[in-house]
């Protein structure tokens, strides 16, 4: 177990350290010309000598290859630079909207468990029944709908027709607990909708699979009953897949949610990415690349940990 996890671990530090060099050099090719953004935020000159105190201040001077160690020597010391156009320490601005990113994750994957994995048993015990093609359907559907639609009817039927949910914005959950879930109710279900029919088409299959194994069959003519079978024998052995769908969606749901924020104006990391992006904002775009790097990677390294404690025959191999 240890060296599989000390492999794992390797793999990922090398994919880290390429993703930190791209970053870099992917924000330093960027077109257009940051620091006269810059210059106008910190009111400095836009002479010769306002734009090297701008280039020094935010640790654009030199080559290219001192540039990056700086700026890497800094970040691993929680220094993440100064944003360019609000002048403010990008740690900060992280720390300050990665709750609301967190709890649109958290919540979408909620209402993605919620849904997916009944819908997904239901499907698997009445299978080709009419619930099941129901089901099924209704699944493809979520797995087809696109956010940006989806967002957008729901403000429509829930927000102006109906008027039982506000239109946007976000109400801290300290400040306001009921105000918050009514605000994020919304957001999270559109983030959790499409994972829940992506589950439920994973965990039916799964399951069917696992049901047609001969320790199944063992187990009926011990006289267990279906129900005893399902949740005893059939659902462990099934979520290895589950766990690999959860691990690739949750990794992948920072750069999802960057138009969800935006939707519903929440002040969460994907909404700063797109402003920085616009703006031209070196720093924290390079901060939002490697923290999204880093999330995808830690995601996988725990469902490798999950495959492992799921199925031993993962650890001897």
């Amino acid at each position: 177990m240890l060296s599989f996890l000390i492999s794992r671990a390797v793999q990922a530090s090398i994919v880290l350290c390429i993703v930190i060099v791209l970053a870099f050099c992917a924000v330093q090719m960027m077109p257009g010309d940051a620091l006269l953004a810059a210059v106008e935020a910190t009111g400095s000159v836009a002479d010769s000598r306002g734009l090297d105190a701008v280039r020094k201040l935010y640790g654009m001077d030199g080559s290219p290859i001192e540039q990056f160690w700086r700026w890497l020597g800094k970040f691993v010391r929680g220094d993440w630079g100064l944003s360019m156009t609000t002048g403010q320490a990008v740690w900060d601005m992280f720390v300050q909207r990665a709750p609301v990113t967190l709890e649109l994750f958290l919540g979408g994957l909620l209402w993605a468990l919620v849904i997916g994995v009944p819908v997904g048993m239901v499907c698997a015990f009445r299978r080709g029944s009419r619930l099941d093609t129901w089901l099924s359907s209704a699944s493809l559907v979520g797995i087809a709908l696109p956010p940006t639609f989806e967002a957008l009817a729901l403000i429509y039927l829930l927000a102006v027709l109906f008027k039982v949910l506000p239109v946007s914005g976000y109400t801290a959950f300290a400040t306001d607990p009921w105000a918050n879930i009514q605000s994020m109710l919304m957001p999270t279900f559109v983030v959790g909708s499409h994972l829940a029919g992506v589950l439920a088409r994973y965990v039916r299959s799964s399951l069917l699979d696992n049901l047609r194994q001969d320790f199944i069959r063992t187990a009926r003519s011990k006289g267990l009953s279906e129900v005893q079978i399902l949740f005893r024998h059939a659902v462990k052995p099934s979520m290895i897949p589950i766990v690999t769908v959860l691990g690739f969606t949750f990794g992948g749901m920072l750069a999802g949610s960057f138009i969800i924020e935006v939707i519903f104006a929440l002040p969460g990391i994907g909404r700063m990415a797109v402003d920085s992006i616009f703006e031209k904002d070196f720093p924290v775009i390079q901060a939002v690349l490697v923290i999204a790097s880093v999330n995808v990677l830690v995601v996988n390294f725990l469902v490798d940990i999950a495959y492992a404690a799921l199925d031993p025959r993962i650890r001897l191999r």
